[in-house]
């Protein structure tokens, strides 16, 4: 569960969910909470406060940049949390990732760079545009 202030993340609050047996490819943008269960190939982006669920079974291949993660799956690609970044023991990061807060149980695994944000970054992206999010070709590769 996720704090934000005086909100509390639960599943109650998901408003999008792809299912287990779901396969996606594309884009996706969104606003509150994703719940991923199954696959997905492509970038996601999130503002505002959202949250995007990564499920046990779930696989990601993209670049993810959202504020809070919870991650119990897999993610191949880079990975930007601005607010919080919630690794479970099955949680899998292959890329490098970009995080403000992080917690991390024993087993999550991370295989990339790490870079915590603070609190100027923070301030100093809101103010302006932020460049997009660098692809790493080697993520590509099968593993």
């Amino acid at each position: 569960m996720i704090k934000r202030g005086k909100h509390k993340m639960d599943n109650n609050n998901i408003e999008t969910i792809i299912g287990q047996h779901a396969s996606f490819n594309g884009e996706l943008e969104f606003e509150g909470a994703v719940r991923i269960d199954g696959r997905f190939e492509g970038n996601i982006r999130a503002r505002n406060g959202a949250t995007l669920i990564v499920s046990e079974v779930a696989q990601i291949s993209g670049e993810v940049d959202v504020p809070n993660l919870v991650l119990h799956g897999t993610i191949r690609g880079n990975v930007r949390a601005n607010e919080s970044l919630k690794m479970t023991a099955t949680g899998k990061l292959i890329g490098d990732v970009e995080y403000h807060v992080i917690s991390l149980s024993e087993g999550a695994s991370i295989n990339g760079r790490c870079n915590r944000i603070d609190e100027k970054q923070k301030l100093q992206e809101k103010s302006t545009a932020k460049p997009p999010v660098r692809t790493d070709p080697r993520l590509t590769q099968a593993a």
